[in-house]
């Protein structure tokens, strides 16, 4: 069995979201020498770093468990199915369970994408002690440990990390899919597309989420927040939503059509992307 090389930061069935009827593509925006540009791909072929989280010091069979038995598995199959009951039956037809793999997939996406892989490396890496060696009791056979073990052991803390940043919080907030189809404009996404405002014992807590062009998931601590959000046109709220993605964007913005370049342009962090 082929072992994955592509570790997707925004999953494939999440991208579909956006994809073109026809044509099965959906538009990457990204930045290169040239500026924004505006590129037709199949969602298996963006959002994605090569071995972004392979596990260097395991076995052959073994270094890509993080991708095939945590993101995959654990993180975007049951999402996949979530996403499904949420956009034909809405919130209230799913279950705690899912709920749960539902919590794991909005939070994953704070914390997979390659920029977050890294800072949570070095962070923690900054917190060894810097004559970190190995656990052998004989004086002599104390070495300093290998790099590639920090490293593996630096991304299993990107799984830590992802499960317990306030999962529990979350999986129990006032929880939505609004309706965006009477805006002008259609909802964008990105490889940061979690946003979160306030922190989440702050009962002002807001969390937003696209789901697709016209659905906008929301999980507030009461219906208060919510009504709030809802009292301003749909126009409006989407063109906030898409210029925070837009500025938080690490790499790709994504959109259902090309319509979005110059918005997406004059917001889009000026680093070139692949």
């Amino acid at each position: 069995m082929n072992e994955p090389k592509k570790h997707h930061f925004s999953p494939v069935f999440y991208l579909s979201g956006w994809c073109d009827s026809t044509s099965g593509k959906l538009i990457a925006y990204s930045r290169s020498h040239k500026g924004v540009v505006a590129k037709p791909v199949y969602p298996k072929a963006t959002g994605y770093e090569y071995f972004l989280y392979t596990m260097e010091g395991l076995p052959d069979g073994r270094k890509q468990i993080i991708e095939k038995d945590y993101m995959a598995s654990k993180v975007d199959d049951p999402a996949a199915k979530v996403l499904k009951v949420l956009l034909d039956s809405g919130t209230s037809a799913l279950t705690v369970q899912q709920r749960g793999d539902w919590t794991r997939f909005i939070v994953a996406s704070l914390y997979r994408r390659p920029a977050a892989v890294a800072e949570i490396g070095e962070t923690f890496k900054s917190a060894l002690p810097k004559d970190v060696v190995s656990d052998s009791p004989n004086e002599s056979d104390q070495q300093e440990l290998p790099a590639y073990l920090v490293n593996d052991a630096a991304k299993e803390m990107v799984v830590r990390v992802i499960e317990n940043d306030g999962m529990g919080i979350i999986i129990n907030m006032q929880w939505s899919v609004l309706d965006m189809s009477a805006s002008q404009h259609e909802l964008l996404t990105g490889d940061m597309p979690h946003l979160r405002y306030y922190g989440l014992k702050d009962p002002r807590c807001t969390i937003l989420f696209p789901l697709t062009p016209t659905k906008l998931f929301i999980a507030t601590h009461d219906r208060k927040s919510e009504h709030t959000i809802n009292q301003r046109s749909k126009t409006e709220i989407v063109k906030s939503v898409n210029d925070e993605l837009a500025r938080l964007a690490e790499r790709f913005v994504f959109g259902r059509t090309t319509d979005h370049l110059k918005f997406v342009g004059n917001r889009l962090v000026r680093t070139p992307s692949r």
